[in-house]
This record gives structure tokens, sequence and C-alpha cells, in this order.
């Protein structure tokens, strides 16, 4: 008669969860403030209100989603590029540059 243990195996696999979704959490954590610092600095300026209105909150879990805000109630309007110094889609931009392989 054979017998295998495979608790071993388990344990493995088990710590090799725990080190994948380890590795998750801090790409999303980093690339979430990669994000919120594109943003940021791609902001257009004129008082300096709503570039400094952005606020980030990074993921706490792996798989969960970060949140990047700006309320500055003109805010959607920039956005959309309603400014000569961002023009529209300068937030996709941002999201890309981040999102590239090898980071901002």
């Amino acid at each position: 008669m054979i017998k295998i243990d495979m608790s071993d195996v388990i344990r493995a696999v088990a710590e090799f969860k725990k080190a994948a979704e380890q590795q998750v959490l801090e790409l999303t954590q980093k690339v979430t403030l990669d994000v919120h610092a594109n943003v940021v600095r791609g902001s257009p300026v004129d008082t300096g209100n709503f570039r400094g209105n952005w606020t980030v909150e990074t993921p706490k879990k792996p798989f969960d989603n970060g949140r990047i805000e700006n309320t500055t109630p003109y805010g959607p309007t920039l956005v959309h590029g309603h400014s000569d110094q961002a023009p529209n889609g300068w937030i996709d931009n941002s999201i890309l540059a981040a999102t590239k392989l090898g980071g901002k």
C-alpha cells in the first residue's frame, strides 16, 4: 500500500495563495497611487482649487477597487476638456500611463 501525505501540498497552496493575494493588493495600491499622482499633475490650474481637491483611497483587500475623487463642482467640465491646459481624454491618458508595464 502506498500513502501520499498531501498536507504539505495543501499548506504550500495556501501559502502561495496568500502571497499571490498580497502581490495583487500591492499592485492595485501602487496603480491607484500612480493614477492619483498623474491626475493631480495633469489637472488644469487656475486657482489651484481643482488640483488640490483630489482625494485617493487605496484598496484594503486583494481584488478591491481603489477610489480617486474630485468633488469640485466644475470638475466634470474640466475632465471633459473644457480647459486649454487639459484636453479631452487627459484622465484616460493618466490611467493608461499608470497601468502600462513599467509604471509611470
